[in-house]
């Protein structure tokens, strides 16, 4: 019996899996932070995300967002178009955070078939890195002055690059964290934990702050491209001190990256507040489409 025929299997997903879902992300050519191997994997427990994988194609389950929930495949045109009609073939899909070029897909090859709605919660916001580090210009006036106030929130700051050898002082990190944290949603915090203490076997980078000879902070991510970075988890202990972190990570990155991703805002009034008062040069619309 084709696949076409049959449901599709989901695993949980494995560090074993990470080379060939990589690969077909890269030579896919997405540039979306959420197809990378290190997300979906520090992710997959708070989110449901279960796994299909062939040689030239992808994809997930998004079990948190409902039984029907899914991401686009991801892979060649081909492999995706085999997916998907899988997934028709057995249910009503509803695919989670769709690009334009997404919906697209669904359109040329499911014409009438979908209903679209954009998610403005899950938008994603890219930054130029260099805009970001000159801060020139009266749109980035706010921002000077937070970098500013969190400069001079300590004496002396210092930074290392994350390795194996402080990863365990950024767990530490993470776990002072929460406890500072009096409500909300900690799952953040168990996909940082996931994230760290997998540090190698998912290619990440990342560093650590510190101030006036104290961890205060962290920021880890990967590189979506040799171009993009992704600031997958950041860990501030003082709020004030955000701001400047992240200016300064971008003054830490390789030279060739040229863009910071910093992922959604969820909805969060004061996040999108944030996101917005740091300039994005892009942001990047997203959609749910459903199977009708």
């Amino acid at each position: 019996m084709s696949l076409n025929h049959q449901p599709i299997r989901f695993t949980h997903l494995t560090l074993s899996q990470m080379k060939t879902a990589e690969a077909i992300r890269i030579r896919s050519g997405s540039t979306m932070y959420f197809y990378t191997f290190a997300s979906l994997y520090a992710w997959q427990e708070h989110e449901g995300y279960e796994i299909h994988i062939s040689d030239d194609a992808f994809v997930i389950k998004h079990g948190v967002r409902g039984d029907n929930a899914y991401l686009l495949p991801c892979g060649t045109e081909s492999g995706k178009k085999r997916l998907t009609d899988a997934l028709l073939s057995s249910c009503h899909p509803v695919f989670s955070f769709l690009t334009d070029e997404d919906k697209l897909f669904l359109q040329r090859n499911y014409p009438g078939k979908f209903a679209f709605s954009a998610c403005r919660d899950d938008y994603l916001y890219l930054y130029d890195k260099d805009a970001q580090i000159a801060l020139e210009g009266k749109d980035f006036k706010t921002l000077r002055s937070h970098v500013r106030t969190g400069h001079a929130s300590a004496n002396v700051w210092t930074t290392e690059l994350l390795s194996p050898d402080n990863v365990p002082r950024a767990l530490e990190l993470t776990r002072e964290w929460v406890r500072g944290r009096a409500d909300g949603d900690l799952g953040d915090a168990a996909a940082a934990e996931t994230a760290l203490l997998n540090f190698e076997a998912l290619k990440m980078w990342g560093v650590l702050f510190k101030a006036d000879g104290k961890d205060a902070a962290y920021i880890a991510g990967v590189f979506v491209t040799p171009e993009i970075f992704d600031t997958a988890f950041c860990k501030v202990l003082d709020k004030r001190c955000d701001c400047f972190v992240k200016w300064e990570l971008c003054r830490c990155l390789p030279p060739e990256v040229k863009t910071v991703d910093s992922e959604e805002d969820m909805g969060l009034a004061g996040l999108r507040t944030h996101k917005l008062m740091r300039c994005p040069k892009e942001l990047v619309r997203v959609w749910k489409g459903e199977a009708i």
